[in-house]
Protein backbone atom coordinates (compact mmCIF):
# COMPACT_ATOMS: atom_id res chain seq x y z
CA UNK A 1 0.00 0.00 0.00
CA UNK A 2 1.29 3.53 -0.81
CA UNK A 3 1.45 6.70 1.24
CA UNK A 4 -1.02 8.13 -0.56
CA UNK A 5 -3.31 5.14 -0.70
CA UNK A 6 -3.11 4.95 3.17
CA UNK A 7 -4.87 8.83 3.69
CA UNK A 8 -7.02 8.18 1.14
CA UNK A 9 -8.89 5.10 2.83
CA UNK A 10 -8.21 6.96 6.18
CA UNK A 11 -9.09 10.50 5.15
CA UNK A 12 -12.81 8.77 3.64
CA UNK A 13 -13.71 7.67 7.06
CA UNK A 14 -16.46 9.95 9.00
CA UNK A 15 -14.44 10.86 12.12
CA UNK A 16 -10.54 9.63 11.44
CA UNK A 17 -8.14 12.29 9.21
CA UNK A 18 -4.06 11.45 8.61
CA UNK A 19 -1.42 13.77 7.41
CA UNK A 20 1.72 13.10 6.53
CA UNK A 21 4.52 15.66 8.16
CA UNK A 22 7.45 15.56 6.98
CA UNK A 23 8.62 11.96 7.57
CA UNK A 24 5.49 10.75 9.83
CA UNK A 25 2.16 9.70 8.97
CA UNK A 26 -0.20 11.09 11.98
CA UNK A 27 -3.77 10.13 12.74
CA UNK A 28 -6.10 12.55 14.65
CA UNK A 29 -9.96 13.16 15.56
CA UNK A 30 -11.56 15.17 12.26
CA UNK A 31 -11.94 17.51 14.78
CA UNK A 32 -8.67 18.28 16.49
CA UNK A 33 -5.33 19.18 14.30
CA UNK A 34 -2.69 16.95 13.09
CA UNK A 35 -0.34 17.64 15.92
CA UNK A 36 -3.55 16.37 18.33
CA UNK A 37 -2.52 12.99 16.60
CA UNK A 38 -3.94 9.87 18.39
CA UNK A 39 -1.33 7.47 16.16
CA UNK A 40 1.94 8.46 14.73
CA UNK A 41 4.65 6.82 12.77
CA UNK A 42 7.36 7.41 10.66
CA UNK A 43 6.51 6.95 6.82
CA UNK A 44 9.39 3.86 6.56
CA UNK A 45 7.80 1.98 10.24
CA UNK A 46 7.96 -1.30 9.29
CA UNK A 47 6.30 -2.80 12.59
CA UNK A 48 4.00 -1.40 15.41
CA UNK A 49 6.87 -1.31 18.16
CA UNK A 50 7.63 2.26 16.59
CA UNK A 51 4.05 3.41 16.29
CA UNK A 52 3.45 6.25 19.11
CA UNK A 53 -0.12 5.98 20.84
CA UNK A 54 -1.76 8.48 22.67
CA UNK A 55 -5.00 6.95 23.10
CA UNK A 56 -6.18 10.73 24.84
CA UNK A 57 -6.53 12.09 20.97
CA UNK A 58 -9.26 9.51 20.35
CA UNK A 59 -12.10 12.17 21.05
CA UNK A 60 -15.18 12.09 18.79
CA UNK A 61 -13.69 8.69 17.15
CA UNK A 62 -16.15 6.37 15.92
CA UNK A 63 -15.18 2.50 17.19
CA UNK A 64 -15.48 1.66 13.15
CA UNK A 65 -13.22 4.68 11.58
CA UNK A 66 -10.42 3.19 14.51
CA UNK A 67 -10.89 -0.26 13.05
CA UNK A 68 -10.13 1.02 9.77
CA UNK A 69 -7.30 3.12 10.72
CA UNK A 70 -5.51 0.76 12.17
CA UNK A 71 -6.32 -1.66 9.65
CA UNK A 72 -4.72 0.44 7.23
CA UNK A 73 -1.89 1.44 9.32
CA UNK A 74 -1.05 -2.76 9.30
CA UNK A 75 -1.60 -2.82 5.34
CA UNK A 76 1.03 0.10 5.51
CA UNK A 77 3.36 -1.79 8.07
CA UNK A 78 3.01 -4.77 5.94
CA UNK A 79 4.04 -3.48 2.94
CA UNK A 80 7.87 -2.99 2.32
CA UNK A 81 9.06 0.28 2.80
CA UNK A 82 10.23 0.86 -1.10
CA UNK A 83 6.98 0.10 -2.18
CA UNK A 84 5.03 2.96 -0.30
CA UNK A 85 6.50 5.63 -2.33
CA UNK A 86 5.35 6.68 -5.69
CA UNK A 87 7.87 5.92 -8.39
CA UNK A 88 9.87 8.80 -9.56
CA UNK A 89 8.25 9.99 -13.33
CA UNK A 90 10.80 11.31 -15.89
CA UNK A 91 10.33 12.94 -19.66
CA UNK A 92 13.47 12.08 -22.08
CA UNK A 93 14.94 15.29 -22.98
CA UNK A 94 16.77 15.80 -26.12
CA UNK A 95 18.80 18.77 -27.51
CA UNK A 96 17.01 22.36 -28.01
CA UNK A 97 15.51 22.85 -31.56
CA UNK A 98 16.72 26.08 -33.80
CA UNK A 99 14.90 28.50 -31.75
CA UNK A 100 16.11 27.32 -28.19
CA UNK A 101 13.13 25.31 -27.46
CA UNK A 102 13.46 22.10 -25.47
CA UNK A 103 12.92 18.80 -27.40
CA UNK A 104 11.25 15.61 -25.51
CA UNK A 105 11.14 12.26 -26.49
CA UNK A 106 7.62 10.85 -27.90
CA UNK A 107 6.52 7.42 -29.12
CA UNK A 108 4.61 7.88 -31.99
CA UNK A 109 1.30 5.26 -32.62
CA UNK A 110 3.52 3.54 -35.42
CA UNK A 111 6.43 3.42 -32.90
CA UNK A 112 8.53 5.73 -34.57
CA UNK A 113 10.34 7.98 -31.70
CA UNK A 114 9.69 11.66 -32.56
CA UNK A 115 10.82 15.01 -30.78
CA UNK A 116 8.07 17.16 -29.25
CA UNK A 117 8.61 20.61 -27.92
CA UNK A 118 5.46 20.42 -25.62
CA UNK A 119 6.19 18.79 -22.22
CA UNK A 120 2.28 17.24 -21.98
CA UNK A 121 2.72 15.77 -25.40
CA UNK A 122 6.03 13.74 -24.00
CA UNK A 123 6.72 10.50 -23.06
CA UNK A 124 5.92 9.87 -19.33
CA UNK A 125 8.35 7.09 -17.79
CA UNK A 126 8.64 5.07 -14.31
CA UNK A 127 12.00 4.41 -12.86
CA UNK A 128 11.27 0.73 -13.81
CA UNK A 129 10.24 1.77 -17.29
CA UNK A 130 13.08 3.42 -17.83
CA UNK A 131 15.44 0.71 -16.77
CA UNK A 132 13.62 -1.97 -18.82
CA UNK A 133 14.30 0.67 -21.80
CA UNK A 134 17.67 0.57 -20.92
CA UNK A 135 18.20 -3.31 -20.79
CA UNK A 136 16.30 -3.29 -24.33
CA UNK A 137 19.03 -0.87 -25.68
CA UNK A 138 21.97 -1.23 -23.95
CA UNK A 139 24.06 1.24 -26.52
CA UNK A 140 21.77 3.75 -25.40
CA UNK A 141 21.83 3.50 -21.42
CA UNK A 142 24.50 6.14 -20.46
CA UNK A 143 22.23 8.62 -23.06
CA UNK A 144 19.07 7.30 -20.89
CA UNK A 145 20.47 8.44 -18.04
CA UNK A 146 21.66 11.74 -19.15
CA UNK A 147 18.30 12.52 -20.76
CA UNK A 148 16.32 12.01 -17.75
CA UNK A 149 14.21 14.92 -16.37
CA UNK A 150 12.00 14.67 -13.44
CA UNK A 151 8.27 15.24 -13.77
CA UNK A 152 6.70 16.86 -10.95
CA UNK A 153 3.39 15.78 -9.44
CA UNK A 154 2.05 19.07 -10.59
CA UNK A 155 2.86 19.16 -14.07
Amino acid sequence: MKIKEALNFINATTTVRAKVDGDYLNVFSKDMISHNWFLKLNTKAVNWDTVLKHWGGLTDVAPEDLARAMDVIQRLLDTPVEERFPEKKYRLRWIDDRNGKANYAYLDIDATWRMVTLKNFADIFTESELEQLKKDNPHFAPAIDSMKEEVKDDE
